[in-house]
């Protein structure tokens, strides 16, 4: 009899080689913890041509033939489109989303998908999250939420040590895949993003305040946290000790997908505005407008797209309006995660 996959590992690579061969090496040792085969690692590619034949020779393909590892081509670039394309052709209960440079902590996919289980019952699960760390930091430097106090887009604030409602954080999180796919009571996925293959970012704070908009939650797990692996951008200390951080300006650098611009179709960083617009209308893009340009615009025009952001997010804010259970002013005001799961 087959074994039921009760976790797909989501893996979207862009122009990553040897950090990705780690993270997929670190993905299958963590399925271990779990009953054999129910576990399987999905990586959509939608690297440089180039790029994508090393991948034959880097990553365990001994792998593919038992079904534990999964191998995707989008020949096109962008990271949430691949995301949900590995997602559809995923076999899990439960999809959980790594990035392509990252090691699991020691049982953190046993627990995440332990706190599903015990969780199965209840309809308002969204999110789970494990912590994540650096490999510049020591584990207690790990993140496990996001402050919204002062900005909606939120600041990495702290981890817990029990399990706990948590306003939003990005990968690596687990969910039901049924739920995340889900068009008519579920999540509905990237929308926008996903369907105009916007560039990097918006997307883990969409996919993140979107559920407590619909009625679900977002839940902290207590774990070992998943570990960001290099390569890091190039850090140089000045003469009075400050910190100089120089990314690689050469368009054929090898080091090109740390810049979040080689991927989908527009400029990076757009995914902001349209999420803001998607989730709390033009009212949520005028008051974080500033913050977006202080940390964006090396990347972004932001009065340049500011009405084009409103186009792209039309179809999904209409969508998320006739089905939301609260506004964003209201979740601001609610701060719901502050139950603490009570």
């Amino acid at each position: 009899m087959q074994t039921e996959v009760k976790v797909s590992i989501i893996i979207s690579n862009r122009n990553d080689t040897a950090m990705l061969a780690v993270t997929v090496r670190s993905a299958i040792e963590a399925l271990k913890a779990l009953p054999p085969h129910s576990g399987e690692v999905i990586v959509c590619d939608n690297s440089d041509e180039h790029i994508y034949k090393l991948l034959q020779s880097v990553l365990p393909m001994g792998y593919t033939r038992d079904g534990t590892l999964n191998i995707i081509r989008q020949p096109f670039p962008g990271l949430f489109t691949a995301r949900e394309t590995a997602i559809k052709a995923a076999r899990g209960t439960y999809i959980l989303c790594l990035d392509s440079h990252m090691l699991c902590g020691h049982n953190m996919i046993a627990d995440l998908v332990n706190f599903m289980d015990q969780h199965s019952s209840d309809s308002t699960i969204g999110f789970a999250h494990a912590p994540i760390s650096w490999c510049h930091q020591h584990e207690r430097a790990s993140r496990h939420d996001r402050d919204m106090s002062t900005c909606e887009l939120g600041d990495w604030n702290i981890h817990y040590d029990e399990e706990r409602l948590i306003t939003w954080k990005g990968m690596p999180w687990i969910c039901r895949r049924d739920w995340f796919l889900d068009h008519d009571s579920g999540l509905g996925g990237y929308g926008a993003l996903a369907e105009f293959n916007l560039a990097w970012g918006g997307g883990d704070m969409h996919i993140g305040v979107k559920p407590w908009l619909l009625g679900f939650r977002n839940w902290a797990v207590p774990c070992a946290p998943g570990i960001h692996i290099g390569p890091f951008p190039k850090v140089d200390l000045n003469k009075d000790k400050s910190v100089k951080v120089t990314q690689p300006s050469d368009p054929d650098s090898h080091l090109r997908y740390r810049l979040w611009s080689a991927s989908g179709d527009s400029p990076t960083c757009l995914g902001f505005l349209v999420s803001c617009y998607v989730l709390g209308g033009e009212r949520m893009m005028s008051r974080n407008k500033e913050h977006i340009k202080r940390k964006f615009s090396a990347y972004l025009d932001v009065d340049a797209y500011w009405h084009h952001a409103m186009n792209l997010g039309q179809g999904e804010k209409e969508w998320l309006d006739a089905r939301k259970v609260m506004s964003f002013e209201q979740l601001l005001e609610r701060r719901p995660w502050n139950g603490h799961g009570a």
